[in-house]
């Protein structure tokens, strides 16, 4: 009695050989589809690695130009105060870069032993 309690109580029934082909089979889809999605994946990344690097370029390039249009804008605004200044019109609202020619004349003036800050050298004595 006791070793057939033993025997029966511990022993499992192992499952059929369809029931482990079925659960084989549900693997082995499941692989699939995920090796279908990984791959899927992989060509998306791609796509928007490719897409990325396009709109970095033409980024680069609208930088480019917008720096040409800067340079030549404050070139157009340097002349513009110089010419402000040698009509004798005041400037001292207007914020200017140090270049330019008033800015040159300046630094030679001070060189020069000059005494006076830019702004009043640009206002009173660059004409």
């Amino acid at each position: 009695m006791t070793g057939y309690v033993f025997t029966s109580a511990n022993a499992k029934q192992s499952p059929t050989i369809d029931e482990l082909d079925v659960l084989l089979d549900k693997v082995s889809k499941h692989i699939e589809s995920s090796a279908e999605v990984t791959k899927m994946a992989h060509t998306m990344n791609d796509k928007m690695v490719e897409l990325k690097v396009e709109e970095k370029a033409q980024l680069k390039e609208a930088i480019a130009i917008a720096e040409i249009k800067v340079d030549v804008m404050t070139k157009k605004v340097e002349v513009y105060a110089v010419k402000m200044i040698g009509a004798g019109l005041d400037t001292s609202e207007v914020p200017l870069q140090l270049s330019g020619k008033a800015y040159d004349a300046w630094l030679n003036y001070v060189e020069e032993g000059g005494k006076e800050d830019f702004e009043y050298f640009r206002l009173y004595i660059f004409n």
